[in-house]
């Protein structure tokens, strides 16, 4: 069917530019630039280090505010990091607009989705996205509009009627006019009442939170308090409280493990883009580390999506070589292009030679289309459809073929007229089509990954679940002869029995999709949900990780958290395994960033009550954090641990954290203490606190690093060799000094204690934490 239309002129299109009736809506789904310079720059923690660098500059203790180069460095590196994924995202975004073809100034032309105007006209046709709410002028055509009403059923549109951005073509030709766009388009206010709705619980996100709110409340009372004991209590000057004071504080600060786990993920990020993987939220790789039940839509990942035809199988004397022309004659008259009609096209030759009188195209609701000719009607569509009555032959054969994951069309012959409401009585079986899904190449590989990973995959689909668990066997899926039609289940009792108990479903609505995924959460599973039609935002949005296609729905891209660039499945290994690298090393990693936070916590408890000076400075604990915490964690983040990920993240930071926090803090107040009644130096005993500390972080890292394989060696060999280095050349400069051997024996009977400590303290540390 060709159109044409004038559609807008220059100036029509200016004026509306001008009027800001263009289809631009503001992408909610990733930081602007101004947002990532404003949550790496202006922060809480931020603000709070420079009045600690400006309290310790008005002091004169400029070696003492070298702090700052590293919160400017780590400031630096969480800049570049976002700034580098986000440059990323926009170029796949870009490879990934869609454009839309429309009429201007009389001519036919292409343009990008937020270029069309108010009152553009625009050409739909077979798989297309609406992308805006339109009205047609001309044509008909079947959509699909799930979004709207949960049923995946597609509707017939008539000239006059109203289109809804979001819902997609599935059969037809049409030209129709915008009546809304940007924000006053459908799916925008779908998506903005769906963000209003819903955010999805994210482990690390809401640990991360619950951190920073217990040590903002705790924080200034503390730095208060000691100051006030060393300057009035103790004595020990405006100097040396302030450098006390602001140690403690910035010790405080767990503004290592929140960079850290901004660059882990963004770095995760920036894997995943490598590999043709749109992130469109950072904290789902927390999501997709803890993923134990993948649910599949079967097409675009079991399948291609395309269909191919087998064989056609007469039911009467007639020769195949004949029927085949028939479904050639049928093919030829019938307007439809939805993807089994293009299938039958690729196989059968098209063919004039019988003389068209009528034509009934395709339709959902039909499920069959007919044409009549000269000599006789004939009829090819869905055999249930064709003979809800029952034909016992055609029935036995086509369960035949629906058992080993094949479709079934029936050719169907009648001598009467052709009706458009009614089949006629006289209609005989000519026919069997049989045609199949083109499995993916890579799926039966991926489903294996899967299972060896203990990660449990269900396919829900909305085809006939015999044919569905008949491919699912195809590809080796476990237990893929447990199935279920679920358009039978009449009770949510009934679908919770269901979900718990089969592999495969069949038949099933958007909305018991997204009842599928509640269930599942509900019983405790982390659930990642694949698909690429509408029908499947419902699920998407419940899912704790959602990954669509790149060839499904704009809908479905605009509520995935994940899209697969190039369509590719077998990339969800490298996914799920990203997500598991990211956040194992990061467990491990960031309970070493914790230990500073609980020991200078503990360690201002400590002195308020029962010590006399603080016994770092905070150039002190920079070069100590630096050589055992900052430099090994970066360097450990890039190792490989798919490992599945369980337990809490926060519950597993303190558990490992807490023994050697307060193995620190309680030995350098007893060190001071002590230290300083039989007459050793402040400096000595300062060395001796940096030595102890260290130690303590010796032992963590052999027993949270452990088997210390060649890669891990290098790096804490080199970084704790380094700190000796710079213990030995830069003593002056770190106002420290080594102890006479005679003092150093002080220190002996700790370092012996310190293992013997922390392994009783982390006995009891699960018990403390265990509500975290």
């Amino acid at each position: 069917m060709s159109f044409k239309y004038e559609g807008l002129t220059q100036e029509e299109v200016k004026k509306r530019l001008e009027a800001g009736q263009i289809n631009i809506a503001k992408n909610e789904s990733s930081k602007t630039y101004g947002q990532i310079f404003a949550s790496n720059l202006l922060t809480f923690f931020n603000t709070i280090n420079i009045v600690l660098f400006v309290l310790v500059l008005s002091v004169g203790s400029y070696r003492n505010a070298l702090f700052i180069i590293v919160v400017a460095v780590n400031a630096g590196i969480g800049l570049h990091q976002e700034i580098k994924a986000r440059r990323l995202l926009d170029k796949l975004s870009l490879l990934n607009a869609s454009k839309v073809k429309l009429f201007r100034q009389g001519k036919q032309i292409e343009l990008k989705q937020e270029e069309l105007v108010l009152g553009d006209i625009i050409l739909l046709g077979l798989g297309d996205q609406i992308p805006c709410d339109s009205q047609i002028i001309e044509g008909q055509l079947e959509v699909n509009e799930a979004l709207l009403t949960g049923e995946a059923d597609a509707l017939t549109k008539k000239e006059g009627a109203e289109l809804f951005s979001g819902s997609f073509v599935t059969s037809g030709t049409a030209v129709a006019r915008v009546i809304h766009v940007g924000k006053d388009n459908y799916i925008h206010q779908l998506s903005h009442e769906a963000r209003k709705i819903k955010k999805q619980k994210r482990m690390l996100r809401d640990s991360l939170a619950k951190v920073v709110r217990i040590v903002s409340f705790i924080m200034i009372p503390l730095g208060l308090s000691l100051y006030l004991k060393l300057f009035y209590v103790v004595g020990t000057g405006h100097k040396q409280a302030v450098l006390g004071t602001v140690a403690a504080l910035e010790g405080m600060f767990p503004q290592g493990l929140i960079l850290l786990t901004s660059m882990a993920l963004t770095l995760g990020v920036i894997n995943l883009v490598k590999q043709k993987v749109l992130v469109q939220e950072l904290h789902t790789i927390d999501a997709l580390a803890r993923v134990d039940v993948l649910c599949l839509d079967k097409t675009g990942t079991i399948t291609t999506g395309e269909m191919q035809v087998e064989h056609i199988e007469g039911l009467t004397e007639q020769p195949l070589e004949y029927l085949a022309r028939v479904v050639g004659n049928l093919l030829e008259n019938l307007p439809d292009q939805n993807a089994t009609a293009q299938a039958l096209r690729k196989y059968f030759a098209p063919s004039k030679e019988l003389k068209a009188l009528h034509v009934l195209s395709f339709s959902s609701e039909r499920k069959y289309s007919a044409v009549e000719f000269t000599e006789a009607t004939y009829y090819l569509g869905a055999w249930q459809f064709l003979f809800p009555q029952g034909n016992s032959r055609l029935q036995s054969e086509a369960q035949k073929y629906a058992e080993k994951g094949y479709r079934v069309l029936a050719l169907a012959q009648s001598k009467e007229p052709l009706e458009t409401n009614f089949l006629p009585e006289d209609l005989h079986a000519q026919a069997l089509v049989v045609i199949s899904d083109i499995l993916r190449d890579d799926a039966k590989q991926t489903l294996a990954y899967f299972k060896k990973q203990g990660v449990d995959c269900k396919i829900i689909s909305g085809d006939d679940p015999v044919t569905v668990s008949a491919i699912a066997k195809s590809v080796s899926l476990a237990d893929a002869e447990k199935y279920v039609d679920v358009s039978q289940v009449k009770t949510d009792e009934e679908l919770e029995y269901a979900v718990e108990n089969a592999q495969v479903f069949g038949r099933v609505s958007p909305q018991q999709k997204k009842r599928m995924v509640q269930i599942l959460k509900q019983k405790g599973h982390t659930v990642a949900m694949t698909g690429d039609g509408v029908n499947d935002i419902l699920a998407f949005k419940e899912a704790d990780c959602s990954i669509a296609m790149c060839e499904g729905s704009e809908a479905a891209k605009q509520t995935a958290n994940l899209i697969l660039m190039d369509n590719n499945f077998s990339a969800m290994p490298y996914i799920v395994n990203e997500g598991r690298r990211v956040i194992n090393n990061l467990t491990r990693t960031g309970s070493l960033l914790m230990v500073r936070m609980m020991f200078s916590i503990a360690l201002t408890v400590l002195t308020l009550f029962v010590g006399n000076i603080y016994p770092f400075e905070p150039i002190q604990l920079t070069v100590l954090t630096a050589f055992f915490v900052g430099i090994p964690s970066f360097f450990l983040s890039f190792e490989s641990d798919f490992s599945q990920v369980r337990g809490s993240f926060l519950r597993l930071l303190f558990e490992r954290s807490f023994p050697v926090g307060l193995s620190i803090a309680v030995g350098a107040t007893l060190i001071g203490g002590i230290g300083a009644s039989i007459g050793i130096s402040q400096s000595e005993l300062a060395m001796m606190t940096v030595l102890f500390s260290a130690w303590n972080y010796i032992l963590m890292q052999h027993r949270i690093f452990w088997p210390i394989k060649r890669y891990r060696l290098w790096i804490f060999t080199l970084t704790q060799i380094s700190f000796l280095i710079a213990l030995l050349v830069g003593s002056d400069f770190l106002n420290l000094a080594w102890p006479s051997l005679g003092h150093l024996l002080l220190l002996l009977p700790f370092l012996f204690v310190a293992p013997v400590a922390q392994y009783l303290l982390l006995k009891s540390s699960s018990f403390i934490f265990k509500k975290l």
